[in-house]
């Protein structure tokens, strides 16, 4: 009997070995990212000499790939500059196809002509959403301009497609989960509180603003609150009086949001981003890729109301040839050696490997 069930799964997964498609997911490509230009030509260089085929995100959505091929989908989410400047004459030597997920409000419409310092994610969204909040323009030069965007485009390698227009957060709820301890160089948080957070700040559970209806704070209830905190912090019960006091804002500082003020919102969100990369580009645009991951079905309903059709996710696992357009699935490594990427590549070309892979990671 075991040896029937031996044989049985060995086959089964012989069946599944080249019915997976691998997509990968990078956001920077430098030397303050987990891959600089030199792993990233590493891992192009071994796809290319293994005989895989990059194929764009809407190629694959569409079916327009043909399935005996060694397929594989190459993923850039935000849009960082880097991307433009580092990945792309890579893409270009190997011939290699790939799709970027955009955000389009950080996007710049000028010509650059000097600004080519590379800068890590965290410090390039922290500047972007301090410009933001001080004159209501995020646009920064760590991301790619239109005209480089435009220029990727006309090559016929790269798929832009939908990342939300400004990749925000939102309050999902209001229980007080603790106090930050210091000041954060987080640009969601910076988003949130209308500045850096201090000491004495409480912290609320926050998600992608495109999955969940939420909270809207002003930024004057913070310093109200840190105020509360300096006075009270020791009391006992502090927990309890401080959610007291966070519940009595409801209606002033803090605004509940009703569910059709979320989904206007979602689909405004989704919809702006669309626009403004059809406009730029006169491409389709109907894949969006989850901020963060975060999914709902609440935001895929008002998503699609702005035309969307494919959802793109952050779980790991691999995507079948047959197509799930609803649930696209990449790997993201935090060590993305040569050697680890071979083998994710080799486990997610097997259907039912990538399949296990999801479930245990």
């Amino acid at each position: 009997g075991t040896m029937f069930i031996l044989i049985l799964l060995s086959l089964i997964i012989l069946y599944f070995r080249n019915k997976g498609i691998p997509a990968i997911l990078y956001h920077q490509i430098n030397s303050y990212s987990n891959v600089d230009e030199i792993l990233f030509e590493e891992h192009i260089k071994y796809l290319s000499e293994k005989g895989y085929k990059g194929i764009t995100s809407t190629e694959y959505i569409n079916k327009t790939f043909d399935k005996y091929e060694k397929n594989i989908m190459i993923t850039f989410d935000d849009g960082y500059y880097d991307n433009y400047a580092k990945a792309f004459p890579i893409l270009k030597k190997y011939n290699m196809k790939a799709t970027i997920f955009l955000n389009s409000f950080y996007i710049k419409n000028e010509i650059r002509e000097n600004h080519t310092e590379i800068k890590g994610s965290r410090l390039a969204n922290k500047e972007a959403i301090m410009g933001y909040n001080e004159t209501g323009n995020g646009t920064t030069w760590q991301y790619m301009t239109w005209e480089e965007i435009k220029e990727m485009h006309e090559s016929g390698l790269v798929d832009f497609q939908a990342h939300s227009h400004k990749h925000s957060p939102i309050f999902s709820d209001i229980n007080l989960k603790g106090i930050h301890e210091k000041s954060t160089e987080d640009s969601s948080d910076i988003y949130l509180y209308g500045r850096e957070t201090r000491f004495g700040d409480p912290i609320f559970t926050k998600r992608g603003e495109c999955s969940t209806k939420g909270y809207v704070i002003e930024n004057e209830f913070f310093d109200k609150f840190n105020e509360f905190y300096k006075e009270n912090n020791g009391v006992e019960n502090f927990s309890d009086i401080a959610q007291d006091f966070i519940n009595s804002k409801i209606g002033t500082l803090i605004r509940q949001e009703s569910e059709e003020d979320a989904r206007e919102r979602i689909f405004r969100e989704g919809l702006e981003n669309k626009n403004q990369i059809e406009e730029k580009l006169g491409n389709t645009v109907e894949i969006f890729c989850w901020p963060w991951g975060h999914k709902s079905d609440f935001g895929v309903e008002a998503l699609e109301k702005a035309g969307y059709s494919s959802f793109v996710t952050t779980k790991k696992g691999t995507n079948s040839i047959w197509g799930n357009n609803t649930k696209i699935r990449r790997v993201e490594l935090r060590e993305f050696t040569l050697k680890k990427f071979m083998l994710n590549i080799k486990i997610n070309r097997n259907l039912i490997l990538g399949r296990l892979y999801e479930l245990v990671s």
